[in-house]
């Protein structure tokens, strides 16, 4: 029995556009259960064991900025905690794709709703052949917005009727769904980079600059692209 797990995660809100908030992110992190990654997560939980975080969910967007538990932390335990998590994010066997909603054009949101369905029933007709040689598919979100749930239900219940199931999940509970928040941080940044904004103060002090971001993250990301 062939099944496929996807992972979902998100940045932003279904607000008006403004400066704090102006795109709208998904991130689907695809991974075939017949690829076991057992051993990566028990080398990840080891090598987490030895940073002042331990084998804690790691949340990207706060340690980047330095807030929550990571207010204490120094900039070198950070980038450590951070490094490991995108190794590991590097080298299991995964593949992301991402929903980017420019929120400038729409006005409402309804029109973000209908962006994102429009945007995820895209990716599955395109890339039907692959999605139908599963016997099941699995969505795993922690509902931490109900309208991006109500979307992932209606969109792959509507395509995968007989064979696709929907879980309500804890980021505590698999390491995949922190590597999807880490994604969609990342793709948060490039985004904006994409579109002439600069690094934050708090990112510019993480990453050193756009350019070392660019060198030492993204262009290592951009391999485990599902589809361009």
């Amino acid at each position: 029995m062939e099944i496929l797990s996807i992972f979902v995660d998100e940045a932003g809100n279904f607000g008006s556009c403004d400066f704090k908030c102006p795109y709208y992110i998904v991130t689907l992190v695809l991974h075939e259960q017949k690829n076991d990654i057992h051993k990566n997560i028990e080398a990840l939980n080891a090598t987490l064991a030895d940073t002042v975080i331990g084998n804690h969910t790691i949340h990207a967007a706060p340690l980047i900025r330095r807030e929550s538990i990571y207010s204490n932390y120094s900039i070198h335990d950070r980038i450590k905690i951070f490094d490991k998590l995108f190794y590991f994010t590097r080298k299991v066997n995964i593949k992301y794709q991402n929903i980017i909603v420019d929120k400038k054009y729409t006005k409402t949101s309804l029109d973000i709703n209908n962006n994102i369905s429009k945007q995820l029933s895209l990716i599955v007709k395109d890339n039907l052949q692959y999605f139908q040689k599963f016997d099941e598919i699995i969505i795993y979100y922690d509902n931490g917005q109900l309208p991006l749930a109500n979307i992932l239900v209606s969109v792959f219940s509507s395509w995968f009727q007989d064979n696709f199931e929907y879980r309500v999940v804890m980021p505590k509970q698999y390491k995949l769904f922190q590597t999807a928040d880490l994604i969609c941080t990342l793709s948060l940044i490039e985004q904006k980079l994409a579109c002439g904004q600069d690094l934050t103060k708090s990112e510019k002090l993480f990453f050193s600059s756009a350019r070392d971001l660019r060198i030492n993250y993204l262009k290592h990301l951009k391999k485990l692209r599902f589809c361009n």
